[in-house]
């Protein structure tokens, strides 16, 4: 009857939108999942035909981190020969950030590394199968995170796709960002660190004005520090009862040193204030030969 076979026109065209968004997602679900290439029981056994990985990245400040990445790749099979690429500087600033250290630096410290085999340097910040073949890489080595870059959702999505991935994993608790904040974080200290070793203020990127500064600091820290200690030990009769007149004179200059210190601090302060830049050099200058 008619009812009947408009029924399974029906039918028929709810099972057809069904399968197709089916495999849609199916689709879906093999783009977004890399396709592991099953490893055959002889790949990496045999020391004449090593399996030739690939691991690439900045590697600046190299630290643990990027060492045990390596030797996690060089250990995925008994015989390995690890490749390693290093990006370029221009690169590196265009996608990431400005680097510590240059690219000959980068590379010279990874060929320095036991886990590496062989440097690529500039290495290609999108890696491709054409790249990996041309290298005669059998995988790439990442972690299995998308990495987004420009339109890209995943960088390495080709190569997953082309079943020439393995996934890495991330030692956490250390990175270059983290070692850079740690800088930045105690940027005093080592602008400090670096007068006493005799560098230049010209060198360390700072003006004269500011060096004075840091040292001020330190000086203004240290007598501080040294008067608690004095003002605690006045309270205990018996440590009191031990000190010589040497002491108790070198105590009385460095509890008056601090209180020259604070007052001029003080001054300074109002100095700057005012704008008064030929007095605020001065009274830095008495400050910093106290």
């Amino acid at each position: 009857s008619t009812w009947d076979q408009a029924k399974m026109e029906a039918k028929g065209a709810a099972d057809a939108f069904f399968n197709k968004r089916k495999q849609s997602e199916d689709t879906k679900k093999t783009i977004a999942d890399p396709i592991k290439k099953p490893k055959t029981e002889n790949e990496g056994n045999d020391p004449a035909n090593p399996v030739r990985l690939y691991c690439d990245g900045v590697f600046d400040l190299f630290h643990f981190g990027h060492a045990r990445l390596l030797e996690s790749c060089k250990k995925f099979f008994k015989y390995t020969t690890l490749v390693v690429g290093v990006t370029s500087d221009a690169e590196t600033k265009k996608e990431k950030g400005y680097p510590v250290m240059n690219e000959f630096e980068r590379a010279e410290t990874i060929k320095h590394c036991k886990w590496a085999d062989e440097v690529i340097c500039p290495c290609p910040w999108i890696p491709s199968v054409a790249f990996l073949k041309e290298h005669k890489i059998n995988y790439i080595c990442h972690d299995p995170a998308p990495y987004k870059c420009g339109a890209l959702d995943d960088a390495y999505g080709e190569v997953k796709m082309a079943g020439m991935f393995l996934a890495t994993k991330r030692t956490e608790g250390v990175s270059t960002s983290d070692l850079i904040v740690r800088i930045l974080k105690d940027y005093d200290e080592y602008v400090w660190r670096n007068l006493q070793k005799k560098y230049p203020p010209k060198e360390l990127g700072i003006s004269e004005e500011y060096a004075l500064y840091i040292k001020l600091k330190k000086r203004y820290k240290e007598v501080t520090e040294k008067r608690k200690e004095i003002l605690s030990g006045e309270k205990d009769p018996k440590a009191d009862a031990g000190k010589s007149e040497k002491d108790k004179e070198l105590e009385m200059q460095l509890t008056k040193i601090a209180e020259e210190i604070e007052r001029l601090s003080g001054k300074l302060e109002q100095i700057k204030l005012q704008g008064d830049q030929h007095h605020y050099e001065r009274y830095l200058l008495s400050l910093i030969h106290i």
